[in-house]
């Protein structure tokens, strides 16, 4: 039975990449608006081919350019959802790396493991890695989709709850102490799948959206074809009583829940139809877009009411026909919107259906709990704060990227960098660089410390990955170390570029007075 679903939905996701993917030109765009003019971005040089059958040559969306979208630019990922600890804002994602990897397009069935990243100034991202789901939890089929809530415990820690699809059969979830982990599965099954008997013959069972209440009540929200809501137990992996309906006209997936204002906000993407007749107030839904209703008590079905179609598909506004999955985050006093699209394909020789996640504010009013249209941007949002060069910088805190790779470390969510690729279809550059920004020097340093290895360098300059270096450091071979050398890069604001060469792998780096 599982098998002939997921072979269902496997073949649903296939047909609407198919048909709403890349190559789209053909439809119809109704809003007319100009893509910004975006600078161009010279490929990083390449090593003379290990393999003369890699031939892409690698670009970035960001490096150079100013522009925040995507938010990584060398990990495909995508179905964001975030979460704020101790002043960062981390997001979440689906893996759409790990299928790439295996596979030409994006069917999902590879997908085992999900991305994590972090920031506190919306515009320098530091990569976390990925979170093994598969092997914390090997009963699952897939893990998609997820959703992430915390709860304060009892012994002065933070539960951590992390819900995702387990394919289209079920919602799963996983828990840590910590937003990067170790996870754990406190389950050897779903959360809820299509055993349950209130859901089960009601679609898919997955995309789930959580969210606590200013009680301290946390809920989910799920499915595909019908949307639900279910309340949970304090353990957070268990579901107290029957799932309830959700008004979901012309339902397709990705669920969402906030709570604003005393009021339980339900997001959902409706599905490629006409979406006639729209009998719910409002404006008719555009095709694929995302919708919401409002409720003040959850589980009464008929308490809903539609607000509005408030993010229209990607493809609308010159960013590409995809499935649309968003989360929508109040982040430092400001209202954001996560969302995919898949224009980084192309610069790791893709056309699969590999989604990248973008960011930009969103208008909303919190009095009267209304959620206006956000208009999708390939520039993205602006940095909120400068970064501080003074205090130590993990090595995977970057605006840009382009010839880089993350390691993993032992310990979890930390990454290190060296030189190469992320594209399975390109060989090793010569050079790997990493474009940090923002970074507000004061009134100048005199040194840079930094932890490194390997046989190679670590260089930095200022405002152009061009530009001369102004201190390098040299690897001190196969162990690590901790490195200073004097160095005066002036003072101010300036957009960092650190240059890696050879077998030289970077841990961390800081600036000293």
């Amino acid at each position: 039975m599982i098998g002939s679903k997921m072979k269902r939905l496997f073949a649903l996701f296939s047909a609407v990449f198919l048909l709403f993917g890349p190559g789209c030109s053909g439809q119809e765009n109704p809003i007319s608006q100009e893509p910004p003019e975006e600078p161009v971005v010279p490929p990083v040089e390449q090593d003379e081919p290990d393999d003369p059958s890699k031939t892409t040559v690698v670009t970035s969306l960001k490096l150079g350019t100013g522009m925040a979208n995507p938010l990584l630019d060398f990990q495909f990922c995508a179905d964001p959802t975030a979460i704020e600890y101790e002043g960062r804002l981390y997001v979440y994602g689906t893996n759409d790396h790990q299928q790439y990897e295996e596979a030409p397009s994006n069917t999902y069935e590879k997908i085992k493991s999900l991305v994590m990243m972090s920031t506190d100034d919306m515009v320098n991202w530091t990569y976390h890695g990925l979170i093994p789901v598969g092997e914390i939890a090997p009963w699952i089929i897939a893990s998609w989709a997820p959703s992430i809530i915390s709860v304060p415990q009892a012994d002065g820690s933070t539960l951590f709850s992390l819900y995702f699809s387990n394919s289209g059969w079920g919602t799963g979830v996983i828990q840590a102490k910590s937003p990067v982990g170790p996870w754990t599965s406190p389950l050897n099954t779903s959360l809820i799948d299509g055993n349950n008997e209130t859901v089960k013959d009601s679609g898919a069972i997955f995309d789930p959206g959580a969210v606590v209440d200013d009680s301290g009540v946390a809920w989910v929200a799920f499915g595909s074809g019908q949307g639900w809501i279910a309340k949970l137990k304090e353990d957070l992996h268990t579901i107290d009583g029957k799932p309830v309906k959700l008004p979901s006209p012309y339902h397709f997936e990705a669920n969402e829940l906030n709570f604003i204002n005393g009021t339980y906000v339900y997001t959902f993407n409706n599905d490629w139809s006409d979406h006639s007749p729209w009998e719910y107030g409002g404006t008719k839904p555009t095709m694929c877009s995302m919708n919401y209703f409002t409720s003040k008590t959850p589980l009464v079905t008929d308490s809903w009411t539609y607000g509005a179609n408030y993010f229209k598909n990607p493809g609308e506004n010159n960013m590409g026909y995809t499935n649309n999955h968003t989360h929508l985050h109040k982040y430092q006093g400001k209202w954001y919107l996560f969302y995919q699209t898949n224009l980084m394909q192309e610069c790791l020789g893709s056309d699969g259906g590999f989604r990248s996640i973008y960011v930009d504010q969103i208008a909303v009013d919190e009095e009267n709990v209304v959620i206006h249209e956000c208009i999708p941007t390939k520039k993205g949002v602006s940095a909120i704060k400068n970064l501080n060069p003074f205090t130590r910088q993990q090595a995977a805190t970057c605006a840009a990227t382009l010839g880089i790779v993350f390691n993993a470390t032992d310990t979890p969510g930390h990454m290190t960098v060296s030189r190469g690729t992320p594209c399975k279809t390109a060989n090793k550059p010569k050079t790997g660089v990493i474009e940090v920004r923002n970074v507000d020097f004061a009134s100048g340093a005199k040194s840079v410390s930094c932890r490194l290895k390997g046989e190679g360098n670590v260089s930095f300059r200022l405002d152009s990955a061009d530009a001369d270096d102004f201190v390098t450091v040299t690897g001190p071979g196969s162990d690590w170390k901790d490195r200073t050398v004097s160095c005066t890069p002036g003072s101010g604001v300036h957009t960092l570029y650190i240059i890696l060469t050879g077998s030289a792998e970077l841990d961390d780096w800081q600036f000293n007075k």
